[in-house]
């Protein structure tokens, strides 16, 4: 498919011969691990938002051992050379991670779960989420 080339518009014939039925190639292609993926073609959108979602929460809610703002991501922006006031501080035997600017309070905590608490949304239109929540612990359970 790299070397198809392409037109878009209307300048196209409307029935296109088998030669230039993909439009561009996906840029799931240009990852590193594509390559040695069995089944390419087959990717579970709901599973995918799943753990984009789950990560995200935990990460905006920083729940130990969940969380993906760690050490070891904080280590890489030393080694890119990016986002110095990300970097972390050793303090003697100690590592001080700064806030970054996802960081909430506890009270921001507390009025994030209370809104996922009280949320409503239509039938079937997504899992009962208030079921999940918990407002003591400032997090889900799962």
């Amino acid at each position: 498919m790299k070397d198809i080339i392409t037109i878009f518009g209307k300048t196209q014939k409307k029935f296109a011969t088998e030669i230039n039925m993909w439009k561009k190639r996906s840029i799931f292609f240009y990852l590193p691990y594509w390559s040695d993926l069995y089944v390419r073609h087959c990717i579970n959108v709901m599973h995918v938002e799943k753990n984009v979602c789950d990560n995200l929460i935990d990460t905006l809610l920083n729940i130990k051992d969940k969380t993906k703002d760690g050490l070891k991501c904080r280590q890489d922006l030393v080694e890119m050379d990016i986002r110095e006031q990300l970097h972390p501080i050793a303090q003697g035997s100690r590592t001080y991670l700064p806030p970054a600017c996802h960081t909430m309070s506890k009270n921001e905590k507390r009025s994030f779960c209370h809104c996922l608490r009280m949320l409503k949304v239509p039938q079937g239109y997504s899992s009962n989420i208030k079921s999940l929540v918990s407002v003591n612990d400032l997090k889900l359970v799962v």
